[in-house]
């Protein structure tokens, strides 16, 4: 009967350890999720070269200091910036600053720039015409349909003077009815941003954002016009408000600033080298 006893409570004593220490060796491994998760990165992109540069000119140096990255790819506008609010993702670049700027206020997103990045301009397609001259009277223009990219796409035919815009207001937040003048009566069909190239053949011309006409496979040199770049045009790195100051924000930023970047960015193999540079490109 005592050597049963015996038995009975060397038993519980095994099974006590072994729950301990398979307690303690989920610990470990619990810490160690957590140290990995610290160093990864998600960087949410939208098709075209923005991801690219991304992976070719600022990856690398992240990955020298220990960080992992993955690029999570979009197919909108929309999608990046929620996916960052909702810390799905940590970072994202794709957008330019008054984008940033109207999309975080009208959503009610704490979202920030990190810094400006170099840019590909939009750009006038047109498969009909070989410039802004040809352009027929009546033709259709394409244009984007988010608020943002469509004042801008406006700003952009105003620049060539195919259109003018009433100087009254504000040009970045210019809609239709702000077209003063029109001597070509050209009307305005909106397309989602992303699916622009797609209507090339069916359009007189159609203005669009330099990343997807590069998706696309169109030659930003093919253009009839390119964009002359202003302040708040030029596409940022951005991250949650509450992220600013992190680490993986800080080193994001250097590395954007540094002679490496540069490095890959003026390499004139690089499509990036024919890219609008902001004015903190040098500092």
């Amino acid at each position: 009967m005592k050597n049963n006893n015996l038995l009975s409570v060397v038993k519980v004593f095994a099974i006590l350890f072994i729950t301990f220490g398979a307690a303690l060796a989920m610990t470990g491994c619990a810490k160690q999720t957590a140290s990995t998760d610290t160093n990864l990165i998600r960087v949410g992109v939208c098709a075209g070269p923005y991801g690219d540069m991304f992976v070719e000119a600022i990856q690398p140096e992240l990955e020298k200091k220990g960080y992992k990255i993955k690029i999570v790819e979009f197919s909108d506008y929309v999608q990046p910036n929620n996916a960052l609010a909702e810390k799905e993702i940590d970072v994202n670049a794709f957008q330019h600053s008054i984008y940033l700027k109207k999309f975080s206020g009208d959503h009610g997103l704490d979202l920030s720039l990190v810094t400006e990045i170099p840019t590909a301009a939009m750009g006038i397609f047109a498969e009909k015409f070989n410039s802004i001259e040809e352009i027929a009277n009546g033709s259709v223009i394409a244009i984007p349909n988010d608020d943002t990219n469509l004042s801008r796409a406006l700003r952009v035919l105003a620049q060539t003077g195919v259109i003018g815009l009433n100087p009254d207001i504000d040009a970045a937040k210019a809609t239709e009815k702000d077209i003063a003048v029109n001597p070509k009566n050209l009307s305005f069909k909106q397309v989602s941003a992303e699916i622009l190239p797609s209507v090339l053949d069916s359009v007189g011309a159609a203005v669009i954002n330099g990343n997807y006409a590069i998706g696309a496979g169109l030659n930003l040199a093919d253009a009839i016009y390119n964009e002359q770049l202003g302040p708040g045009y030029f596409n940022v790195i951005a991250v949650r408000t509450e992220d600013l100051e992190k680490p993986f924000t800080k080193d994001i930023y250097s590395i954007v600033h540094s002679d490496t970047f540069r490095a890959v960015i003026d390499d004139p193999k690089k499509q990036y080298s024919a890219f609008g540079k902001p004015a903190g490109y040098l500092d």
